[in-house]
């Protein structure tokens, strides 16, 4: 089920020139939702943006991306099988769904990382898939992110901020409440970029983050590059 709110607010930066460009509109915004809780999304204007940094999450240093033999051997005494090298059997959270999954390939590797809160952290390396395994002490569950999560308040928030497998961009969540977990997974944009994100707090958890998308330029024949003088940028808060 989805359900979002959109207000729009374009802030154009335009160059004039001569060059040859890509038909280019400030406008033209679209994106994806799903979700199974109440969403918004809202564009708000550069000092409004710079305002809510006050109230800006500090957040934990993200770990080296390296094997822990240590921890992964603790895992294995307490969770036996269920996540090893190159094979899963355990349960899965996918869209608003837990499923039991099966399954083994040597064209994937995993390896544990680091546990933060009550998750255990796995790197999942396979072709075209660099995601990450959030493996639940409590329930048992898995939980997937494609960037390295950030885990918020003991555990009960997680969110995925950056890229996205081929190109896009993501801001998705988990909000872990009781024994049902809400998520939201918003796919932005494909010709706008993450310039920053902040994680900000009043009343709950939400993220702000400033976007920006670029004219492309002819810079030989049937050839185009970024221009960085000509490009909008557009600020938005996400609860």
């Amino acid at each position: 089920m989805k359900y979002f709110v959109l207000f729009l607010i374009a802030v154009p930066f335009i160059k004039l020139s001569a060059q040859k460009y890509i038909p280019f509109d400030c406008d033209d915004f679209n994106f994806n939702v799903e979700s199974n809780t109440n969403t918004s999304i809202r564009f708000i204007n550069q000092s409004d943006y710079l305002s809510s940094l006050k109230d800006t999450v500090v957040l934990s240093k993200k770990p080296l991306i390296k094997e822990n033999e240590k921890l992964y051997t603790e895992f294995q005494k307490k969770f036996p099988n269920k996540i090893s090298t190159h094979c899963i059997q355990a349960k899965t959270f996918s869209r608003g769904e837990i499923s039991e999954i099966s399954y083994c390939s040597q064209r994937q590797n995993i390896f544990l990382i680091t546990k933060e809160k009550k998750f255990y952290i796995f790197k999942l390396n396979a072709f075209e898939v660099d995601d990450f395994l959030l493996f639940n002490e409590d329930n048992e569950t898995i939980y997937f992110t494609e960037n390295y999560p950030l885990i918020l308040d003991e555990g009960k928030i997680i969110f995925d901020v950056g890229h996205s497998y081929p190109g896009k961009q993501i801001i998705n969540y988990y909000q872990f409440e009781d024994k049902k977990v809400k998520y939201a997974s918003i796919d932005l944009p494909f010709d706008y970029r993450i310039t920053k994100y902040n994680i900000v707090k009043y009343s709950n958890y939400k993220v702000i983050t400033e976007l920006t998308r670029h004219q492309l330029k002819e810079t030989s024949p049937n050839y185009f590059e970024k221009d960085k003088d000509v490009f909008c940028k557009k600020f938005v808060i996400i609860n």
